[in-house]
């Protein structure tokens, strides 16, 4: 984990160097300036975590270069050193977000217990607003003798800080999986931050990942920490890394090489202490034989492999997630569902899930939301999982000859992925569009059912 930095702005020498000293013996990376402008210019150059301000400096208001400093970046810490007769101006400074004030002659072991304690506030703060998944234990529900010997060897692998590249189609469960991984690791109390890298956009790849200064460009109108500084001291999880154009896969090499960060607009790096984890759907070894993926990259990501078995392989797992969902959705909505009819759970295992739990759960979901009865029954379940495109005319268009094009579209997919086993790239083939185009297709029709 990256150490604290901290600034002292006063103009006595003697309180900088005893402050620098009693400081650095607390782990503190600690710098001086001896007027505002100084500070001000220091704090443009190391930005630090914590500034020690004295309120009277010769040249500037230390109110005023608070203010000016807050203007760059709003989330530093300052704790004020005040003369006897500066209480009210303290106070003052307090209300515009100062964190603390301790008044000459300061006990020092009074400042160290106020800078802690600030940290320990922050800390608690940038979780609660980065993390909603440390609520509960994340659970993975399988009877699958491959998973089963995967989360044996879990204990053990999750408690180093090797990469872990998780493999899987789209609504396996690798994100799950992950979080298990983190969750049973040493950094369990840090951050869990999942980034999508399919979803960012090339041009602000580098301003999410690595976060910005203020003015770095037309927009960033205060400095923004990015998803990697904000996984300080936890895990990184790098969901569909294989799809990264390979101008950000160089990128991202360089952070894990350096382990550091250089925010855009930024002059220095920042050491940053997070434990990778990377998931695709894609393989990789034929990625990188195509001229897709980086083999160093790849090298870098997968010291420890694993693969998740898409649900289609492993229909003993149908029927027991189906029942979790029922349990989960039973609380949700108030209900009391106590089951599938046996011609429900017929259909449920004879499916063939290109959208694996994913899809399975949002189906459940909507069951639960239309049942009337006590058994959810195969009425309940999508016309498509039924039958052929004939059924579906026969059931639900008795007086029509047309069907609408998003239901034609939703069945062709689905046959498409059942025919090429669930590979995406395949069934784009298939369809006669982009892997892009049917990944969009697939999140509007699987997400929304």
């Amino acid at each position: 984990m990256s150490s604290v930095k901290v600034l002292i702005i006063d103009d006595e020498p003697s309180i900088c160097k005893a402050l620098q000293i009693a400081l650095k013996t607390e782990g503190y990376e600690v710098d001086t300036a001896f007027s505002g402008k100084e500070g001000i210019k220091k704090f443009k150059m190391i930005l630090p975590d914590i500034v020690i301000l004295d309120l009277r400096l010769p040249d500037l208001d230390g109110i005023k270069v608070m203010e000016s400093i807050k203007a760059i970046d709003k989330n530093t810490i300052f704790i004020l050193i005040t003369a006897y007769g500066d209480t009210k101006t303290a106070v003052e400074a307090v209300k515009k977000g100062a964190y603390d004030f301790i008044t000459k002659p300061f006990d020092l072991d009074e400042l160290k217990i106020s800078i802690k304690k600030a940290l320990k506030e922050r800390a608690l703060l940038e979780e609660n607003s980065v993390l909603k998944s440390l609520q509960g234990k994340s659970v993975f529900i399988t009877k699958d003798k491959e998973l089963l010997n995967i989360f044996s060897q879990l204990k053990n692998i999750s408690n180093t800080d090797c990469p872990i590249l998780i493999e899987g189609e789209t609504g396996t469960g690798k994100e799950v999986m992950a979080k298990m991984i983190h969750e049973s690791s040493e950094r369990r109390t840090k951050p869990f931050i999942p980034i999508n890298c399919s979803a960012i956009p090339a041009n602000l790849f580098e301003s999410e990942l690595f976060g910005h200064e203020k003015n770095a460009f037309t927009g960033a109108s205060e400095r923004k920490k990015g998803l990697i500084e904000l996984a300080d001291g936890g895990t990184l999880f790098l969901d569909e890394v294989g799809e990264l154009p390979l101008e950000l896969q160089a990128k991202l090499l360089r952070f894990l090489e350096e382990k550091a960060i250089r925010r855009v607009g930024g002059l220095n790096y920042i050491p940053v202490d997070v434990r990778i984890i990377s998931a695709t759907n894609r393989n990789l070894k034929e990625e990188i034989e195509r001229g897709n993926f980086r083999r160093d990259l790849y090298y870098r990501l997968c010291v420890v492999n694993f693969k998740i078995p898409p649900l289609r392989e492993r229909k003993e797992d149908i029927l027991l997630i189906s029942e979790h969902f029922l349990k989960v959705f039973n609380t949700q909505f108030n209900k009391n569902i106590k089951g599938f009819t046996e011609k429900a759970k017929e259909i449920l295992l004879n499916y063939s899930w290109p959208g694996n739990v994913r899809e399975l759960r949002n189906i459940i979901e909507r069951a639960v939301i239309i049942a009337r009865g006590e058994y959810i029954t195969e009425k309940e379940l999508p016309l498509e999982m039924r039958g052929s495109v004939d059924d579906i005319v026969l059931e639900k268009y008795p007086k029509t000859d047309v069907i609408p094009l998003e239901e034609l579209e939703k069945y062709h997919i689905k046959l498409a992925l059942e025919k090429t086993g669930g590979n995406i790239s395949k069934a784009a083939k298939l369809l006669g569009i982009s892997r892009f185009a049917l990944q969009r297709r697939m999140k509007k029709y699987f997400e929304s059912d």
